[in-house]
């Protein structure tokens, strides 16, 4: 084994989860006026990321979370007034979210702050160097799949 690597990986490791408590800290700050959480801001992006109302199963496997969890959030969101959860009109069993008016119109009102912290959180970032880091953190997301098992799920419906 390489020692110098598995030093560097615990390295990444500690910066992921470092980075990942700032970034929240930092969106929970900035989103206390508009009473919402950096997870929900987050699970708004989710939700609207998908061309026809989502189900809670396809967002939690999007958001990276279990279905429990989703529910949760989007049942906040849904108390102020941010998502719409509805019935399937063809089966009563399946419930959809949609973003409402009022979540649309926030995130206009969003674009020009978010693209101001964005700008300013990689200010000193090349562009291929951004476009490295983003390779890699899409094998680092492959391979956490394959660790989970979710991988080779994958590869078992694909075969």
């Amino acid at each position: 084994m390489d020692e110098h690597r598995i030093e560097v990986e615990r390295e990444v490791l500690v910066y992921f989860f470092q980075l990942s408590n700032r970034l929240q800290v930092l969106l929970d700050q900035q989103l206390k006026p508009d009473h919402l959480t950096a997870k929900q801001l987050f699970m708004m992006i989710v939700v609207d990321s998908f061309e026809t109302a989502p189900g809670f199963s396809q967002i939690s496997e999007r958001f990276g979370t279990s279905r429990q969890n989703v529910k949760q959030l989007l049942l906040k969101l849904e108390k102020n007034r941010y998502v719409k959860i509805y019935t399937d009109q063809e089966d009563a069993r399946y419930k959809r979210v949609q973003l409402t008016p009022k979540a649309k119109k926030y995130w206009k009102l969003r674009d020009q702050r978010d693209l101001f912290m964005l700008n300013n959180m990689f200010q000193n970032i090349r562009m291929q160097e951004m476009q490295k880091v983003q390779e890699t953190l899409k094998k680092v997301d492959e391979n956490i799949q394959v660790l989970s098992g979710e991988g080779r799920e994958r590869e078992l419906h694909e075969n």
